[in-house]
């Protein structure tokens, strides 16, 4: 049974204890009023799957938060289907990764309704406290000065270059912030900040406020508790080597080094004799354990690479541009970490991973 589907069996367990206090919560926030009078409820679209799971958290439960994309849909080769653009229009407002993550966004980022939470709305975390990754604290209080991030809303960075590349070249520019925890807390502190200001009652930015404390209070757990599988790996296996340039934000905060195979090979199925020959040999230097997969079946590439080189491919794939078909934010970085530790010779704690999962799990009820 893989990681996740053990994963998912004890979320099923988990889901009565969090409709109930979904239902708790809700009744509270129901009962706040201003002057007698309830405030309006908003509609507002969430680009990503991902992202949207991020609103969700944020957001209060009388809001309604549609995903625009489902989980199946590659959005790097997102169209905008005329019934998604009627979705766009008609919104309160409308958050996305961005157009690094979601090119067809392009024409969109430029609107006043449009929120920006991805790589061009956020200050990456250098991890300059991080230098020997064994103190990964960041409590709320040091993510206040980011208030402002909501002026990046509406980038008026043009991105059109990114239709000839290949789906994964982002111009040079990485925009999987995500698999940084400290990353995600600051893309929900541009929502917070977002989502307050259509807000007037003082008692409802409260609400919004202290459902953001919980997800922040989560990712500051995920993020101790990813340190802690980590520091399991012997320190010369921590090498994580896969097709695309995804995991970089990843190998920087929790101290891999992070090879891409792409970046040998260029985006070419083209396997050249040279370019073969200086993969083998990178590999070979670095000693590496495991080629990890990104898609069942792995792609022809990878396959090939790991008979030459006789390195085997992970037995499970990881998840490098958002959600898993089932599960949330949580959940993905859970699995994608017991995957990398459990290969490298580490040792996954994945029963405390999934409690995070389930916490995570009852903002979304």
């Amino acid at each position: 049974m893989s990681i996740f589907k053990r994963i998912f069996s004890s979320y099923i367990s988990h889901k009565k204890v969090s409709i109930r206090n979904s239902l708790i919560a809700s009744a509270a926030l129901f009962s706040i009023n201003t002057n007698g009078a309830f405030a309006a409820s908003k509609n507002y679209v969430a680009v990503e799957p991902l992202t949207c799971d991020i609103v969700k958290s944020i957001a209060l439960p009388s809001d309604e938060v549609i995903c625009l994309v489902d989980r199946k849909q590659d959005v790097h080769d997102l169209k905008i289907s005329p019934k998604q653009a009627r979705l766009l229009k008609k919104a309160d407002k409308v958050f996305t990764l961005g157009t690094e993550m979601t090119p067809a966004m392009r024409n969109w980022v430029k609107r006043n309704s449009t929120v920006v939470l991805g790589v061009s709305a956020i200050d990456i975390d250098d991890h300059s406290d991080h230098d020997d990754h064994d103190d990964h604290g960041h409590s709320a209080k040091k993510h206040d000065d980011h208030d402002d991030h909501d002026d990046h809303g509406h980038s008026a960075k043009k991105h059109d270059d990114h239709d000839d590349h290949d789906h994964h070249d982002h111009g040079g520019v990485d925009p999987h912030v995500w698999h940084d925890p400290h990353n995600i807390i600051k893309m929900g502190e541009v929502v917070s900040k977002s989502l307050k200001k259509d807000v007037p009652e003082r008692k409802l930015r409260k609400a919004i406020s202290n459902r953001f404390k919980t997800f922040d209070k989560t990712l500051e757990d995920l993020d101790k508790w990813i340190v802690k599988q980590v520091s399991t790996i012997p320190s010369s296996n921590r090498v994580i080597v896969s097709k695309h340039k995804a995991m970089d934000y990843y190998g920087d905060a929790f101290g891999f080094e992070t090879i891409s195979l792409l970046d040998f090979l260029g985006h070419s199925s083209s396997l050249r004799p040279q370019n073969i020959s200086k993969v083998l040999n990178e590999l070979k230097e670095e000693n590496v354990k495991v080629i990890f997969k990104e898609q069942e079946p792995a792609s022809k590439l990878v396959n090939n690479l790991s008979k030459q080189s006789s390195i085997p491919l992970s037995s499970n794939q990881i998840f490098v541009d958002g959600l898993m078909m089932e599960g949330n934010t949580i959940t993905v970085a859970v699995h994608n970490t017991c995957t990398i530790v459990n290969e490298l010779g580490g040792s996954c704690d994945e029963t405390t991973g999934f409690d995070l999962a389930s916490n995570w799990g009852s903002l979304n009820q």
